[in-house]
């Protein structure tokens, strides 16, 4: 860790940058005192490789001359709120002291009655004695070294973090945390997470032993910028009376901390915090690693939300399953069973009412178990004759007064016979429920670079009315009088092939399925 900071001089009088040299020297002369870096205002310009000249430091001294210069002024303002600014000014006027306070100054030192011998400054010194006030150098800072070093720990975290199971998420996220905090020299490293109001620590590194309660969002520092995704740094804050007044309320010192938001879908769902017991310089590359890690934890725990949601849907769909598979087809059976033994008994126009009803009940249930199971949609894949798949489709099809007629070679595709099979006759029954009984379908193929590149279904009814246009693979979307469900199991069926879908109308209904390129090299007959 490097604990050398540095007291930054801007102007260009090479005597102030003597004199101002001198007085550190002599308020904290030797090798563990800060280094002091001189800068003219050029040196802060904007287009200097991104990096900021006065990113280290604890202190800066101006000159009066530069702390009015734009460039100077921007630089001075952009500083941490604990990294003191102090004027040097050989005229005190009133119009120049406005100025530079307006220049974020923190001191104003009156240079026009200096000594002339830099010799002379010594720790009694006007400059000295302000510098030794306001400055303090024996904050910790990170390094070059050790922002590399971290920024290698933050590589691995990430690799880490991405390939974490449900299960191990907890003990990573803690592992990341206590990696980056030794390499930091931090004491504390604790994940909220925002939970009603309330943000409660979730995951976390304190080896001091403490356990850190929940707090609301008004507690942590700057919550304005925390709510606009805004990381937050603050130094150490001595230890003192809390309203400014008397010896009654008294508080401990605070720790350095830097707070940086979790935001997942561009909410703020939690806050991690890192602190540091020691007086410290929170440098932009340090946070900016801080800021990284916050967004990792972020994605992987964003990532386990997502996954643990799609299990207990998972679970929940497959209870469903059960309950359509086992407690709806049972009883469908047994009424199944006696209307058969009924057909002798009842007119035939009541016996073919109820068993086109039963016989609709059960499609309908084998159409809710295939949106259920999701994981089911296709299976093992093989090239498909489509016209023989189409006529097998249309055998399933109760429509003795609709024909199927299928138009040109269609060749071959790579699909799950079944699922194919099955979206067809899903198809089918769409154009006979919209169409009527007595509708015209067509099967054929769709060319593309000289080859089928698909094939389209298309009846003479009536087509899609304009309203559905938009949403007529959505579940539930119906024009005739049935459940909708049957144009969401063919979308399924298309999107797990990786195969597009499209309905238009032309002299009736037309749906044109495109194929994969994987499957149009074997569309071939």
């Amino acid at each position: 860790m490097d604990r050398r900071t540095v007291v930054a001089f801007v102007g260009e009088d090479p005597s102030a940058s003597e004199r101002v040299s001198r007085a550190v020297d002599a308020v904290w002369g030797g090798p563990r005192g800060p280094e002091l870096r001189v800068f003219v205002p050029t040196d802060l310009d904007d287009d200097r490789d991104g990096e900021d000249p006065l990113n280290e430091t604890c202190g800066v001294v101006v000159t009066a001359a530069a702390a009015t210069e734009d460039r100077v002024t921007e630089r001075l303002a952009a500083l941490p709120s604990n990294v003191p600014v102090i004027a040097l000014v050989e005229d005190a006027t009133p119009t120049t002291v406005r100025a530079l306070l307006a220049a974020d100054a923190d001191d104003i030192v009156d240079a026009g009655d200096w000594a002339s011998d830099p010799d002379e400054i010594d720790a009694t010194h006007p400059l000295a004695e302000r510098l030794a006030g306001r400055l303090d150098p024996d904050r910790v800072r990170l390094g070059g070294d050790d922002v590399a070093r971290l920024s290698e720990v933050l590589l691995d975290a990430g690799t880490t973090l991405m390939s974490t199971r449900t299960d191990e998420v907890g003990t990573k996220i803690e592992w990341t945390m206590e990696n980056v905090g030794e390499h930091a020299e931090l004491d504390r490293i604790v994940c909220y997470r925002e939970d009603d109001g309330q943000f409660v620590p979730a995951y976390g590194w304190c080896p001091d032993g403490s356990e850190p309660e929940p707090r609301p969002f008004e507690a942590f520092p700057d919550p304005e910028t925390l709510s606009t995704f805004g990381n937050v740094a603050r130094g150490s804050l001595p230890a003192g009376n809390a309203d400014g007044e008397g010896d009654e309320v008294q508080v401990a010192e605070s720790p350095a901390t830097v707070h940086v938001p979790l935001v997942v879908d561009w909410e703020l769902s939690g806050i991690v915090a890192f602190e540091s017991d020691d007086p410290r310089a929170w440098t932009d590359d340090e946070v900016d690693l801080y800021r990284t890690l916050g967004d990792l934890i972020a994605h992987t725990i964003a990532r386990n939300d997502r996954r643990t949601a799609l299990r207990r849907q998972a679970e929940q769909l497959e209870q469903f399953s059960a309950v359509v598979s086992h407690d709806l087809r049972n009883p469908l059976n047994v009424l199944s069973g006696y209307l058969s033994l009924s057909e002798d008994e009842l007119a035939p126009s009541r016996y073919d009412a109820m068993s086109g009803a039963v016989d609709r009940m059960e499609t309908l249930i084998d159409d809710l178990l295939m949106l259920a199971r999701r994981g089911e949609t296709i299976g093992e894949t093989e090239p498909v004759p489509i016209a023989a798949v189409a006529e097998e489709a249309w055998g399933s099809v109760r429509a003795p007064d609709a024909t199927l007629t299928i138009a040109g070679e269609v060749g071959r595709v790579e699909a799950d016979p079944g699922r194919l099979r099955q979206a067809l006759e899903n198809l089918f029954r769409n154009a006979v429920d919209h169409g009527g009984p007595e509708v015209s379908i067509e099967v054929g193929p769709l060319t593309a670079n000289g080859g089928v590149g698909g094939m389209y279904v298309a009846d003479d009814g009536p087509g899609i009315p304009v309203e559905l246009a938009d949403t007529v693979f959505d579940s539930g979307v119906s024009s005739a009088d049935s459940s909708g469900i049957g144009l969401a199991i063919v979308d399924r069926i298309v999107e797990a092939h990786e195969w597009d879908i499209e309905a238009r109308n032309d002299d009736g209904a037309v749906f044109e399925l495109t194929f994969g390129a994987d499957a149009t090299r074997v569309a071939a007959p």
